[in-house]
């Protein structure tokens, strides 16, 4: 896959009928939607640092007139600053889910599993006035981004309040709220540990899978066969159907399911906790396994998508930011499948070279040049 396939993996069509369907463009002359989603996306794939200064220097810039749907001179940074605050975030949200189902359904095979984990960004309190405070001392308030992934992002929420800082609370609105079939696994860690929680959970008829703390308190109501050599880096020490106690002592009620294991390298003791009968001990722990693929999404959004920089400080605005950050991330994904890459860092390299590879050779041609001929240039 090339970079002008990519960039048309929203077509255009698309994006106008959208624009229309969520009222983007109204008493709109120069910002449109389908500018501020060609810009934004133009920026978070081909810059690590952006900013509105930056969104400034690229839209009056040769390489996104070929990209661009219209420009117009004199537009200045504040512009960029104001249409953020105003435009809807819906529209992006819309085009983030057509991407993740456009994406899901090139799948040969469907994945049932679901991460769910959530990240924080930071700013002075002098500087963001609503926010989540995590130390009361301290002088930072916090945004909170709870995610789910499935190869690649597919639901998230902004939290600002105070309650939010519970992942109790947090990621369970979350997982609540991002529309999941019936044989999805939720995967979490022990950011959620209220019993309350898992009853709710096991209630709605959610699978889930997860992490407890040794130290739990809790009441075996029957034991399974714990497997033996089947791993080569966990020893299974049991399988039990379990009731845990929360803090007034009362005992849960729905089924629940905790395998004890030891991290045969490390020496450290593992907890899993489920509420599905049908797997083995092993197939639990493989699961939770791959929580660390949203550790990695994290960090990649964070270093590649600057995402650890709130560009936008109102609601409105880091809504925006947020879904283009996923559009952009499953855009990437898209790009580094089909070409057989690894990670993300050079699939972004490799895909900014190409597109500034399009832009010389459009420049070249409206010029009177043979864009062809570019490969053929050596070091000498």
């Amino acid at each position: 896959m090339k970079a002008a396939e990519l960039l048309n993996y929203v077509p255009e069509s698309i994006l106008n009928a959208l624009c229309i369907e969520y009222n983007v463009n109204h008493q709109v002359k120069k910002l449109d939607g389908l500018t501020m989603f060609q810009l934004l996306l133009y920026s978070f794939l081909t810059t690590r640092e952006n900013s509105y200064r930056v969104m400034e220097e690229f839209y009056h810039s040769l390489a996104f007139a070929k990209l661009g749907n219209k420009i117009h001179k004199g537009v200045k940074y504040n512009s960029f600053r104001d249409r953020l605050i105003a435009i809807n975030p819906s529209y992006f949200e819309a085009i983030f889910k057509y991407c993740f189902t456009k994406f899901e359904s090139q799948l040969q095979t469907r994945q049932n599993i679901v991460l769910f984990d959530s990240t924080l960004v930071a700013l002075s309190s002098k500087i963001l006035e609503q926010g989540i405070r995590i130390n009361p001392q301290g002088n930072k308030r916090f945004i909170k981004f709870s995610m789910a992934l499935k190869h690649v992002p597919i639901h998230a929420k902004v939290f600002t309040g105070q309650i939010y800082a519970s992942e109790d609370v947090a990621l369970y609105k979350a997982i609540t709220s991002c529309s999941l079939a019936d044989e999805d696994i939720v995967v979490f860690d022990r950011g959620i540990s209220s019993r309350k929680v898992f009853e709710s959970l096991s209630k709605d008829n959610y699978q889930f899978v997860t992490r407890l703390n040794p130290n739990a308190r809790h009441k075996v109501i029957k034991q399974y066969t714990v497997p033996k050599d089947a791993s080569s880096h966990l020893k299974f020490e049991s399988d039990q159907q379990v009731e845990l106690f929360d803090k007034q002592n009362k005992p849960t009620i729905s089924y629940l399911r905790l395998i004890k294991c030891v991290d045969k390298n490390k020496q450290v003791p593992l907890v899993f906790l489920t509420n599905m009968k049908e797997l083995t001990a092993l197939e639990v722990a493989d699961i939770y396994r791959q929580r660390w693929q949203i550790e990695v999404f994290f960090r990649f959004i964070k270093q590649q998508l600057n995402f650890s920089h709130l560009m936008s400080r109102n609601e409105n605005g880091i809504k925006v930011i947020l879904y283009m950050t996923l559009i952009s991330a499953i855009l990437l994904t898209v790009f580094k499948n089909a070409n057989n890459l690894k990670g993300y860092k050079i699939p972004k390299l490799k895909l900014a070279n190409q597109i500034e590879e399009l832009i010389i050779a459009d420049i070249v041609l409206k010029c009177g040049g043979d864009p062809s001929k570019i490969n053929q240039i050596d070091d000498s």
